[in-house]
């Protein structure tokens, strides 16, 4: 806490952001791999193409959700400084 205003919330909820957002970066990596070698007759298991769809669209969105919680928490983080400096 500082003079009075808790700072953990903005760096937990700025934490939780970069850590989501990551997530949803690595399900679109794998969901694109998974996309592009589905027609690979060399693979050993076969590629359901509609679950990797939805797990691109939900890694997409992941990550977007994700920037958003960024954008505030960074904008909170200003807006504490803004006020004590």
């Amino acid at each position: 806490m500082t003079n009075g205003i808790d700072t953990g919330n903005s760096s937990s909820a700025f934490y939780a952001g970069v850590q989501g957002y990551n997530q949803g970066v690595e399900q679109v990596r794998q969901a694109t791999v998974d996309l592009s070698s589905a027609n690979n007759p060399n693979r050993e298991n076969p590629i359901n193409i509609n679950q990797s769809a939805v797990e691109l669209i939900s890694g997409n969105l992941q990550a977007e959700a994700s920037a958003k919680v960024i954008k505030t928490a960074d904008g909170m983080l200003g807006t504490i400084i803004d006020t004590f400096a």
